[in-house]
């Protein structure tokens, strides 16, 4: 006759770095252990992938695991995506095939970021939709219409 388990197995979740800005990507691993019966089955799953493909703010990924004696355990993580115009401009330089079109719509993210800074939300409306007109003209140019529709999202949400 064996042991007697009444130990749940464990969910850990490493390599969270707790804010990713949208520009970086996510890459937190999941991994059970259960040292009496061993894992009959878990929901553990990686949680990687550009930072922009999650929600902006607040994310929780859990999962739980269950061992062969029955018990069930879980755990879950917690990560925030930042979304700054700086962030948003870097982003727009790694998916642009041109660095001067990049350049232009980065200068606009940075003229809405002074504009918020000197509290001129009408100026700041401004630079976000001339960038935001700036994506859609260069979508299926120097833009992909995917990252010109991540682009856009993102912007919306400045």
């Amino acid at each position: 006759a064996g042991k007697r388990d009444a130990t749940p197995p464990v969910v850990t979740y490493s390599g969270n770095l707790g804010s990713y800005g949208v520009d970086q990507t996510i890459s937190i691993a999941c991994s059970t252990t259960d040292a009496t019966s061993g894992i009959l089955s878990h929901s553990c799953a990686p949680v990687q992938g550009p930072a922009y493909a999650f929600n902006v703010g607040s994310n929780t990924r859990s999962a739980s695991a269950l061992d062969h004696a029955g018990n069930v355990g879980s755990g879950s993580t917690s990560f925030t995506v930042v979304l700054t115009t700086a962030n948003l401009c870097s982003l727009t330089r790694i998916f642009s095939t041109s660095a001067s079109v990049a350049g232009s719509m980065c200068t606009k993210l940075e003229n809405a970021q002074r504009a918020t800074a000197r509290g001129d939300l009408k100026a700041r409306a401004g630079m976000i939709n001339a960038f935001m007109e700036e994506v859609k003209a260069q979508t299926g140019k120097a833009l992909t219409a995917a990252q010109a529709q991540v682009l856009t999202r993102l912007a919306q949400q400045l």
